[in-house]
């Protein structure tokens, strides 16, 4: 092994028993592995794409020396080496000593499943709907429940019956599956597992899993082609559809100073692998509009993995998360072995998929700061259904409004051209006008001479304009109450 590496192996718990991989199988998505290799057929591939919820799986990890909730994840789009020193819970692991959970058995008296292939990914939602209800002391009604089945989809039962099993879940007899799997001896195995710095090879292909920072540098000082992972759940799609390979990956999301969220006076901080979930949690009570445009970025599979700083440097021209950073004026915290730097969101982003990073850097934090005394935040997307889907538009807004006058504008629109944008010619007309419906459609149609979709299979560029334009009218609509005019 390389000088600096501990093992050449992945070593993780399911179900409780420990698993050893290393080579070509350190490759393969959590879900192949799981059905081709450890005997496990409960979890189902579907999509292959994280959408059909088919392969949902619950997983906690360790952090800084602590176990993480067990939550719900894609096995499809996830590579295994995300999983070293992990425990992950399938539907097999549910039941305990031959007799069928408290949720499997509602399933059943509920009528919950007919073809059953969808069924195990179900399940597994509803039993981390079960842990997080009975740890909170929250009881489980058909909204709560219709939350947590966001990324599963069933064609042939309905979802009556299986919001109804929910429904009558009896949270005094589900006992918590953590109790069950993360006792002290794992914790404190899996504890040494993620001390250790792993390097699995297979012919051309290798994954490296760095537990520092430095060493996530050193790496990719010395392979700055390298590509780096951290939830994948776009790479894992791309690689799924044989797009892109991830033959050779630096992986982040074992260093636990990246997985850090933390308020500071003017802002909050982002660690580069803290998830979608994690930063909708803490920001609900300083950043409200972003939390709330986050409770319909994906589902909770997709967001238990996905990062913002992974959906940011990603830089999909129809980022959900990216206009919003724009208009708050976000900032990346970039690292390399040659020291550190600050870079402004706006000034990132240079053309498609080319940004303002250097060989050998890495991003690993995002700080957003507090909207300015006064300002109103408004973003939006428009897809063909509200949850779990992909935008064909975006748009973020931020104005500050005293004595009926727009004395500050920021604005961003995203799915009208190769990278999302902000707008200085529209904020220029709005500052300084009056805080009117006139006002704001007169900057929509200064908007839509300013971009250039294209027609694809999401929306056309008319459709695309057309709806850019009425998201001014749909900002002034909402905020003219808040604002008093």
């Amino acid at each position: 092994m390389p000088i600096g590496c501990d093992r050449n192996v992945l070593v993780f718990f399911v179900n409780g028993v420990r698993h050893e991989v290393g080579g070509r199988g350190a490759f393969l998505s959590l879900a192949r592995y799981l059905r081709e290799q450890a005997s496990l057929p409960g979890t189902k591939i579907v999509c292959a794409e994280g959408d059909c919820g088919a392969c949902t799986v619950l997983v906690s990890r360790l952090v800084s020396g602590k176990w993480t909730p067990l939550t719900t994840v894609n096995s499809c789009i996830s590579p295994l080496y995300l999983f070293d020193s992990c425990m992950v819970v399938t539907v097999e692991g549910l039941s305990e000593q031959s007799h069928l959970s408290e949720i499997q058995d509602k399933m059943l008296d509920h009528h919950g499943a007919q073809c059953g292939y969808c069924t195990p990914g179900i399940v597994c939602s509803l039993a981390h709907l079960a842990e997080t209800s009975q740890a909170k002391g929250i009881r489980i009604d058909r909204k709560r429940a219709q939350n947590y089945l966001t990324g599963n989809l069933c064609r042939c039962t309905g979802y009556d019956p299986i919001l109804k099993a929910a429904e009558n879940i009896d949270l005094m007899q589900w006992r918590p599956l953590g109790l069950r799997y993360l006792t002290d001896e794992r914790t404190d195995y899996c504890q040494y597992l993620a001390s250790q710095t792993v390097l699995v090879t297979a012919g051309n292909r290798r994954a490296w899993l760095p537990t520092q920072v430095g060493q996530a540098l050193a790496i990719k000082s010395a392979s700055p082609h390298i590509r780096l992972v951290a939830g994948a759940t776009d790479l894992g799609v791309l690689h799924n559809k044989g797009r892109q390979y991830l033959d050779e990956v630096l992986v982040l999301n074992r260093i636990s100073e990246l997985s850090e969220v933390r308020r500071v006076d003017d802002g909050v901080i982002i660690g580069a692998t803290a998830s979608l979930s994690e930063v909708e949690d803490v920001v609900e009570s300083s950043h409200f509009e972003l939390a709330r445009l986050l409770r319909v970025f994906a589902s909770p599979q997709i967001k238990h993995q996905g990062t913002l700083v992974g959906n940011l440097v990603n830089a999909s021209p129809i980022a959900d998360t990216i206009p919003a950073l724009l208009v708050m004026e976000a900032r990346l915290g970039i690292k390399s072995a040659a020291g550190s730097r600050w870079v402004e969101l706006k000034h990132f982003y240079q053309d498609y998929k080319k940004f303002d990073l250097r060989p050998g850097e890495v991003v690993t934090e995002v700080f957003i700061p507090n909207l300015p005394e006064g300002a109103v935040a408004r973003f939006y997307k428009a897809s063909m259904r509200k949850d779990l889907d992909i935008s064909s538009v975006t748009f973020a807004g931020v104005l500050q409004v005293k004595g009926g006058r727009i004395v500050s504008a920021k604005i961003a629109l995203g799915g009208v051209g190769p990278i999302v944008r902000r707008l200085p010619n529209v904020e220029k007309e709005l500052t300084g006008k009056e805080f009117s419906e006139n006002s704001l459609v007169r900057a929509g149609d200064l908007a839509i001479q300013s971009v250039h979709p294209i027609d694809d299979v999401r929306a056309s560029a008319n459709y695309r304009r057309l709806v850019a334009k009425n998201f001014f009218k749909k900002y002034f609509v909402e905020t003219a109450v808040e604002l008093n005019q």
